[in-house]
């Protein structure tokens, strides 16, 4: 089955197989054309899906008529002992989504971030012999999860694994002929969480005082906004207009809103200093941005800096976001504004995104931290 957009309404069309039962018992098959009322693609699958199953219903029920018509030709002058059993015709799907094709048939749907992609290109590669969508059974699915993700103090990634294979399977039922995600119905697991504190102005000093480029620039970018360490990075020239930065970060991306985040005198001054190096304001590369070394990187500037975990505090880039957040309260900055700024949903991470860029840009008046700069 296919969707298409025809007409002058621009009506989304479900074009499909029709089955029917000749005389003789012979099935012939047919194409049919639905208009499905409505320029909604999301209602038009809706409707396709539902028009799938009926016509399956028939086909079976069709297969079913033909196979008694031949059974009443066969047996017309057979004795009743010698009547041949009856056995029910399987349906045979003709169609079925191989899980290396995953990504294009996704991509019709919505776009699934990097970290998503590269998570269920995982499981992809690693779950255990099987090729089609609909051979996964929720045993595979937990056998994979315990087998990479299932050790001690590993709950986080387990649950984060398995939220992130449930979503594409859940996007790709209709095209996997599935019923169920095999995920859906396994259990999160239990996890310590740690807590993420925000940084003093003193440790804002003093990061920035050991931090090489790009990271120093990336530090004062988190400090004045709130952005995670994937947005400040993936930043480019072509975004920013004015002193506004819009972007749509990888990790909010599924909602499909951008963000509009004012950028504070402190950071404009920094952005006349950066050579254009590239498409990207911090310079680095796609390939230069991955890789275990670039992740560790920032462990090292904390190191250097003398900041290290307290307790069951955790401290990492993403501890700037928490420091903005705390003195956006403090030098009483909406809430709805710092919510549009940093791209959450609701109060309960800080419902909706805030495009107020009047409020928003109470943040470009945030007390100005002084660093020590060297020549």
């Amino acid at each position: 089955m296919a969707l298409r957009q025809r007409g002058k309404n621009n009506y989304w069309h479900a074009y499909f197989r029709r089955v029917l039962a000749l005389p003789d018992g012979r099935l012939k098959y047919s194409m049919a054309t639905v208009n499905l009322g409505t320029c909604d693609l999301r209602e038009a699958r809706a409707l396709e899906a539902e028009l799938m199953r009926k016509n399956r219903e028939a086909r079976l029920h069709q297969r079913y008529l033909a196979h008694a018509a031949r059974l009443d030709r066969e047996t017309a002058n057979m004795p009743g002992e010698q009547v041949p059993e009856y056995r029910p015709v399987r349906d045979h799907r003709r169609k079925r989504l191989k899980l290396a094709e995953w990504r294009n048939a996704a991509m019709k749907y919505r776009a699934l971030s990097d970290h998503s992609a590269m998570l269920f290109q995982h499981f992809v590669e690693h779950v255990e012999g099987v090729k089609y969508f609909d051979e996964v059974t929720p045993e595979l699915a937990l056998r994979y999860l315990t087998t990479y993700y299932g050790g001690e103090g590993q709950g986080k990634s387990f649950n984060n694994r398995k939220s992130t294979c449930n979503t594409v399977f859940k996007l790709l039922l209709i095209d996997a002929g599935m019923q169920e995600s095999p995920f859906a119905k396994i259990p999160n697991r239990l996890h310590a969480s740690k807590h993420q504190r925000p940084f003093t102005e003193d440790e804002y000093r003093r990061i920035c005082r050991v931090a090489p480029e790009p990271w120093k620039s990336a530090c004062v970018f988190a400090w004045y906004t709130g952005m995670r360490e994937e947005t400040v990075f993936n930043a480019r020239w072509d975004q920013i207009e004015g002193d506004v930065l819009t972007t749509m970060p990888g990790k909010t991306a599924r909602y499909g809103r951008a963000v509009q985040i004012p950028l504070h005198p402190e950071i404009m001054k920094r952005l006349e200093k950066l050579p254009h190096i590239n498409e990207f304001v911090l310079g680095l590369t796609r390939a230069q941005r991955h890789g275990d070394e670039f992740h560790r990187a920032f462990g090292k500037i904390l190191d250097a800096a003398g900041i290290a975990r307290d307790g069951n505090d955790t401290v990492n880039f993403n501890c700037f976001r928490d420091s903005f957040i705390t003195r956006c309260d403090e030098e009483g900055v909406p809430r709805h504004a710092t919510r549009g700024v940093a791209g959450q949903k609701s109060d309960k991470i800080t419902d909706l995104y805030s495009h107020d860029l009047v409020s928003a840009r109470r943040i470009q008046q945030l007390r100005t931290t002084k660093l020590d700069e060297t020549p």
